[in-house]
């Protein structure tokens, strides 16, 4: 893998923490918390609300990152600033959520394809079958119930039949389960509920088991708010002890056949699952608030309207691992803050030592603009990390032009080199403030900023081995979403 230097340009925390994430995606309209740019933040004083942007957020309700040399365990410290934000607690166990004795069984990380070190063309049949069978086993382990969260289109091909055999399973035991596949749907394109219900079902003896498919979206400007808001998070969650939790969509053609997606998840099994689990307990509560909202929710069932939601077992966990869960519910869904996974990641990116790392999709978008935009608070805490001396950002993002198979991007065409570009500019900023003079200092030596760029951060585009595409020059998707702090806490999201 070569680096390009600096020159040139419900979700899971653990400890090793482990922070789970799930999110309401949005965009459009009125931007994401963390997109907001610290000029306009200084605008936001007093209430939250869901569009108040990160830097208001920490600086009204003085939030601090963790103090990683603190003798109170770094997840704690974490989830009591994260607590700051949501002043009532109404969201606690719902979009943050700090349990104990969680298990990270054998082959917890779900990385798919497991192709590290070989040619292009060395991608064997089956690469990710056990990503298959993996949804398959979840659905058909449930003894009470199975949450499922998942972004349009809907399951198709192998995943689908996976999701139908787990069905049948559910079915010949004979024990009442009750089954809720929630999926997020942007514009302008629709998902098809009830054909989907259908291709679920169909065949299947529903007479023990409860079926339940719901699709929507939580914001659209052109109706009730000035932005755009939907279900982003993937979980598959069983019985509220066992979840998958990540990136993954369950999408065939991107996944399953050649040149597929990079993706990366976990599967947790404890009282972490049930965080899960809860998260989208409260996107069905807004779902089935808002059935009149034909345009952007719709619901196939075998029961008719929404059936109330069956109660968790209480899990004790029987490991040792604590996770912090952290989600976000974007807007539309309330008007407070709710979005403690974009803090959570800014608090533990502050917190940094000695090392960050990051591997995601994108850093940057454009949303149709000529400029690209950045998360300013989250740029802001990688150039307190630099300058502060602390060490080394290692940042590996998807290939530009990046598509799978169904036609879906995996790239925001914001390249490497304008994500370089805006951090060097930031550290200028940074430098001329302090001192107006420094400009033209630089003219007259060496530019101290570009050394410590070229030191200290390392970008890479995604490879797995020594080809820079898939056989006949196809672009490498990344879809990962995933950082970790001192290599002592991580994160891995949708």
């Amino acid at each position: 893998m070569k680096s390009l230097s600096m020159s040139v340009r419900f979700l899971i925390l653990a400890a090793l923490g482990a922070v789970a994430a799930a999110a309401v995606a949005s965009c459009g309209g009125t931007l994401p918390n963390s997109a907001v740019s610290r000029h306009l933040a200084g605008r936001y004083v007093g209430a939250l609300t869901d569009s108040t942007a990160l830097a208001s957020v920490i600086r009204d309700r003085h939030i601090k990152p963790p103090d990683l040399s603190s003798d109170v365990p770094l997840l704690e410290q974490l989830r009591a600033e994260l607590a700051k934000s949501d002043p009532t607690g109404t969201y606690a166990g719902i979009t943050y959520d700090l349990t104990r004795g969680n298990r990270l069984g054998p082959g917890w990380i779900v990385q798919t394809p497991t192709q590290w070190g070989r040619r292009s063309s060395d991608l064997p049949a089956g690469h990710s079958d056990a990503l298959v069978t993996l949804v398959h086993d979840l659905v058909a382990s449930a003894q009470r119930r199975v949450d499922i969260a998942l972004l349009q289109p809907v399951p198709d091909r192998r995943f689908l039949e996976a999701l139908r055999t787990g069905l049948e399973t559910l079915s010949r035991r004979g024990r009442p389960v009750a089954v809720r596949l929630i999926v997020g749907q942007y514009p302008p394109d629709n998902v098809d509920v009830p054909a989907f219900f259908k291709a679920l079902t169909e065949g299947i003896d529903t007479t023990r088991i409860e079926v339940s498919v719901a699709a929507f979206r939580s914001c659209v400007a052109t109706e009730d708010c000035d932005s755009y808001s939907w279900n982003h998070a993937k979980i598959v969650a069983v019985d509220g002890r066992d979840a998958l939790v990540g990136g993954h969509n369950l999408w065939s053609q991107d996944y399953l056949l050649d040149a597929p997606v990079s993706d990366l998840s976990m599967r947790v099994q404890g009282p972490a699952a049930a965080g899960a689990a809860r998260y989208i307990e409260r996107l069905w509560q807004y779902v089935c608030a808002n059935l009149d909202k034909k345009d952007s929710i719709a619901l196939a069932g075998t029961t008719a309207g929404c059936s109330p939601a069956v109660s968790l077992p209480v899990v004790s966990g029987g490991g040792g691992l604590p996770i912090l869960g952290v989600g976000r519910l974007g807007a539309g869904i309330t008007k407070d803050f709710a979005n403690q996974s974009e803090l959570a990641r800014d608090l533990m990116l502050g917190a940094a030592q000695h090392e960050i790392r990051i591997v995601q999709q994108d850093l940057g978008f454009s949303l149709g603009r000529a400029d690209a935009l950045f998360p300013d608070s989250t740029i802001d805490r990688l150039i307190d990390f630099l300058r502060q001396g602390r060490g080394d950002i290692y940042i590996v993002l998807s290939n530009p032009g990046a598509k799978g198979k169904s036609g879906m991007t995996y790239s925001n065409d914001v390249s490497l080199l304008q994500l370089a570009r805006h951090l060097r500019q930031e550290v200028q900023r940074r430098f001329e403030t302090r001192d107006p003079l420094s400009r033209w200092e630089i003219r007259r030596g060496p530019d101290p900023i570009n050394a410590m760029l070229c030191e200290h951060v390392h970008l890479a585009p995604y490879r797995f081995g020594p080809d820079a595409t898939w056989p006949g020059g196809v672009p490498i998707a990344n879809h990962a979403k995933f950082w970790m702090v001192d290599g002592r806490t991580f994160y891995i999201g949708s």
